[in-house]
């Protein structure tokens, strides 16, 4: 059997191979690279085909739930110690909630700001550095999930900024761009689409 390390940096092709293991139902069995992929690109005789299980929609939003606790917990943290060093008060308990972050924002208050540039900066950089360079983040790596191109390898950088910023477009209508990933062929949201990266599992 050959695992994904040693077909990652293989181009592969739409060609007929041996039948896949039955998908699961939140799941669906992949040859990479997608047809407009394989459009674009002559294929040589001999090529070999990579055959991948994207993810399906419960999966990934577990892994996406860990991952914003993880940013969350680690931006709150260092707000808090920067609070306490630049000796500002910090609200109670049942003054916290999102009329206090909005109230913030609006008055433009240095913390509010700040925090909120701590974890845009901190999400753009977890993103991109493990979801784009190394393909996957911790709550991906939890649940056996990692992030490819339609070439088989990890994103880059390039494409992991991309994938952010597609990221973004994806949870701004309500999150209808995650919610695409449930009536998609290949179980691919829209920031998949738009940065052309899939999220599959990894076989043991």
């Amino acid at each position: 059997m050959t695992t994904y390390a040693a077909v990652c940096n293989a181009m592969a092709t739409l060609e007929e191979s041996a039948p896949s293991r039955p998908n699961d139902s939140d799941e669906a069995s992949r040859s990479l690279p997608s047809e407009s992929v394989a459009a674009s690109h002559p294929i040589a005789h001999g090529q070999r085909v990579l055959r991948v299980r994207t993810a399906g929609f419960t999966r990934r939003l577990v892994a996406a739930i860990i991952d914003a606790l993880l940013v969350n917990v680690v931006a709150i943290g260092a707000t808090l110690v920067a609070a306490l060093a630049l000796g500002v008060s910090l609200p109670g308990s049942k003054e916290l909630g999102p009329d206090f972050v909005l109230a913030g924002l609006l008055d433009r208050n240095p913390m509010a700001l700040g925090a909120l540039g701590l974890l845009a900066g901190m999400s753009a950089l977890y993103q991109i550095y493990l979801g784009g360079i190394l393909g996957q983040t911790a709550g991906k790596r939890l649940l056996r999930l990692r992030v490819i191109s339609s070439r088989g390898s990890a994103p880059g950088p390039l494409l992991g900024c991309l994938r952010f910023v597609a990221l973004l477009l994806s949870l701004l209508p309500v999150g209808l761009g995650w919610l695409w990933c449930l009536f998609d062929r290949e179980r691919r949201a829209l920031h998949d689409h738009l940065s052309g990266t899939y999220v599959i599992v990894e076989d043991r």
